[in-house]
This record gives C-alpha cells, structure tokens and sequence, in this order.
C-alpha cells in the first residue's frame, strides 16, 4: 500500500473553448506554482429530513447540488500568473508596441525629473501615468536602458520621479518605449472557463475541477520576503476522480520569485520606505447558483461573476499626520507597485498600478512601553477605489505591465 506525501504533486490548468467545453487531456496545460493553499474541494449541501418519527430518530438526509472551489498560496515571478491574472480581469495582455522617435516629437531634452517633448503630445501619443518606459539613444548614457515610471503628463512632458541627467540639447535620434505587454481593465468582459488538475504522484491519482473559474487574486508582501499571490475561484461542481494523470508534460513558467527588497511601492506620489506590510486584493465575486431541473445534472449550470472589487492593506511606520489628514480630505490617492528581476538594467518587471482612490482607515497602533516604533494601518476597502477616467489614465481601476513574453 502506497500513500501520497504532503509535497509529491503539482498542479496544472489549461483553458477550455468555452462553458462545458472541457479541455483536453494531454499536453497544452501549464504548472501553477504554488507554495501551499486549501487546493482542490467539493462540497455538497447536506439536505435533513423533516419526517417526523415516533421513536425519536432521524430518517437519513439526501446530498444536494455540489459545490467546487480552489485556491492556492503561490510565490510570484516573471510571468508565473500571467494568464491567471487576464482571466481574473476578464481582458487580454495587449503586446502592441508603444515606441516614439523624433518623427512624432521632433526632438526632446531631459529634465532631472522628466522628458520634454518639443512637439506633440505624449498623452495623444498613448503614454498613460503609471507605464514604464525606457529610452534609448539619448546622449546621457545614464538616461538610457532604465526603467522610468510615468508619474505625471502634460501637453509636452511625461514626468518621472526617477532622477534624470539634465540636458538642455535637443536630442533628435532617440527614441522613448513602452516594453513589454499592458493588462487594464476591458471595456468588454472576456468570460474564461478552465480544467484544474492536482495530480498525486506518489499515489498516481488525480482529481480534475472542469468549467472552473479564476475570480480572486491577493498580493501581499512582507520585510524580507518574496512577493506572493495568492489565486482562487470555483467551478460550476464538476469534478473528476481519475486513475492517472490528466494532463502530460505541463509547461513550467521558468523564473526566480520577485523579492520584496527589490520592490519600490509609491503611495501618493512618494516612494515608501517605511512599510511594514502590505496587501492587493482583486475579487470578481464568482457564484455558482444553486439550481434543478435535471436529475442528471447536480451542479450549478454556469458560474457568474460581478464588478471587480479592489481593496488594499498597508501598514507602515508612522512619521506625521498627512495620512489621517488625506483621510479627514477625501483626497484623492494613486498607488505603483515595480516588482523587478535581479539583473542588469534594464530589468525585467511586473508593474501594477491603482489610480484611483481614497483612504478608509488610517489606525495607529497602541502606544507602549515596548521598544520599537509606533505603526500605522491604511485600509482602502472596495467602495473606495474607482475606474480611472481622466485623459492620462487607461481608463481601469488597476492595470499591469510586464516584460514577461
């Protein structure tokens, strides 16, 4: 007799065509890495007789409609959740290349805190606050091969808050990029059904979630740690006990796990570099109803999802009152994360940006006797963050940037 250990498995998905389209076993699967997590479960409403009985007994109840979920603790890296993240913001990646040249702006100097265009405009241009771009060709060396945040835009600026080496020469052969691919939310939703697999290889068994839908994601990260995301959904209640392996050879998304050290996080137009803790979370609110008709069929017919819904956490040492007082104000805030490799620049990156909210908490923590220094905990809940509208956003209540193919 054989029993299965606590680390000898793995987990894959692959996307279906459709609802009820299931997808083939075999290969075109892909590994989710994953660090731990409640994994693959079915639930059954327990349905209780109501018959009264005489001798003080029960009469034995009925299961009803099923119920499956999953999710999983997972470490995040270049492209590691990729198309987890497109299915839980119901868009696509967009590749398309953004690079402008001197044909669209004639030539442009550098401030120390931006790029001035001597004509056009980078907003009709296409670049949005919160890209990342990089420039080549300027005469500075340092200026080039880097990873700029758009922290602001105007008719002829795009602003950074990295620092720029100041020159006033026009430069007229060069060119400033958009690298890599965008996620923002679409205006129109893009359903995507998925087969989950949890093989356990010692025991050579798997279980398989059909018409599976990914609808929750949560970043968090930690002082000395690795950047992780944690992905959940449910399906309709179709689930598979098989005997071998569903899906062969999936595809692993090679990569090192982005470190929480190597992260710059701007809250408000500044760079932090106080944060103790922090959390992003997406919810789509995915439901399976429960429904009947058919004796044959025991599961919801479809799984329906809702608005998206973005909260954040952040808990931070405490170092004046501007926090509570933008809370007193109802100003309004805007958050970047850059998450990089550890590389040579420019660096590979996931980027993600909030554009759009307001605080809902700022709680210091007790005072004490204790050493150490006093926090405090932002909390942003859902019903404050909102869709992006103005001429310099993408239109979205979150979006991403990566370089990941």
């Amino acid at each position: 007799m054989v029993y299965q250990s606590n680390s000898a498995g793995r987990v894959a998905y692959k996307a279906q065509a459709g609802l009820g389209q299931i997808a083939a076993g075999g290969a075109g699967a892909t590994v989710l890495p994953i660090s731990g997590g409640p994994g693959a479960k079915l639930s059954k409403a327990a349905t209780e007789s109501q018959t009264i009985r005489n001798d003080g007994m029960s009469i034995r109840g009925r299961h009803g409609t099923q119920k499956t979920s999953s999710s999983y603790n997972a470490e995040m890296w270049l492209g590691s959740h990729d198309a987890i993240l497109e299915a839980i913001m119901r868009g696509t990646w967009d590749a398309a290349p953004l690079s402008k040249t001197q044909a669209d702006f004639t030539s442009l100097t550098t401030a120390a805190d931006g790029i001035v265009f001597a004509n056009g405009s980078p907003i009709d241009m296409g670049f949005k606050i919160g890209d990342i771009i990089r420039a080549t060709n300027l005469p500075d060396a340092g200026n080039n091969a880097r990873n700029l945040r758009i922290s602001a835009l105007s008719a002829n600026k795009i602003t950074v808050p990295e620092t720029l080496i100041v020159n006033a020469a026009p430069d007229t052969n060069c060119t400033i990029a958009r690298p890599g691919k965008r996620l923002t939310n679409p205006a129109t939703l893009v359903r995507r059904y998925f087969g989950i697999e949890e093989f356990e290889s010692d025991i050579g068994k798997a279980t398989v979630l059909d018409d599976f839908v990914w609808g929750t994601g949560k970043f968090s990260m930690a002082p000395n740690g690795i950047i992780t995301f944690d992905a959940g959904g449910i399906g309709t209640g179709k689930i598979r006990p098989l005997e071998a392996a569903y899906f062969t050879n999936p595809a692993e998304t090679a990569g090192t796990p982005f470190a929480v050290v190597d992260a710059t996080i701007r809250l408000g137009g500044v760079d932090l570099v106080e944060l103790t803790s922090f959390d992003l979370s997406l919810d789509i609110q995915p439901s399976a109803p429960d429904a009947f008709g058919s004796g044959n069929i025991k599961y919801a017919p479809d799984v329906f999802t809702g608005p998206l819904r973005v909260s954040l956490n952040l808990t931070m040492l405490r170092k004046d009152l501007q926090l509570l007082a933008d809370f007193v104000s109802e100003t309004q805030y805007s958050l970047n994360i850059l998450a990089v490799d550890n590389m040579a620049e420019p660096k590979d990156f996931m980027s993600i940006t909030v554009p759009n909210f307001t605080l809902g908490g700022v709680d210091p923590s007790a005072l004490s006797k204790q050493g150490g220094g006093r926090t405090q905990t932002i909390t942003v809940p859902p019903a404050l963050v909102g869709i992006d509208t103005s001429a310099t956003g993408n239109n979205s209540m979150i979006s991403f940037q990566t370089t990941a193919a």
